[in-house]
């Protein structure tokens, strides 16, 4: 079974942040062993045009500034996998916040 898990982390984050993960949906369609008309294998790759991972969760940083973790100024993605997949595009979409200025006391 393949399986396919997407991590996050916000702003150099010590720690990737689960996201998402698929599992079975990119196995072979049809059975590997059957053959079809002329002699031709029955089994194909699985295919999926567009997948969507949804939101990241509405997680907080408990190490130390208690803040949310799908809100930062830049993000990485990592993608794990077993078995073979190959992504040709891939769209990252954020919503821009304005938010307000506030000073702290040192």
């Amino acid at each position: 079974m393949h399986t396919l898990s997407i991590s996050y982390r916000p702003d150099n984050y010590p720690d990737w942040i689960p996201w998402k993960t698929f599992s079975g949906i990119f196995d072979i369609i049809g059975k590997a062993s059957a053959l079809g008309t002329g002699g031709v294998p029955s089994a194909k790759p699985g295919f999926k045009p567009r997948l969507s991972f949804g939101k990241p969760p509405d997680a907080c940083d408990d190490l130390s500034t208690s803040r949310r973790l799908r809100r930062g100024f830049n993000f990485q993605v990592k993608l794990n996998g077993s078995g073979h997949v190959v992504i040709e595009r891939f769209r990252l979409h954020a919503q821009r916040l304005t938010e307000n200025s506030r000073a702290t006391k040192l």
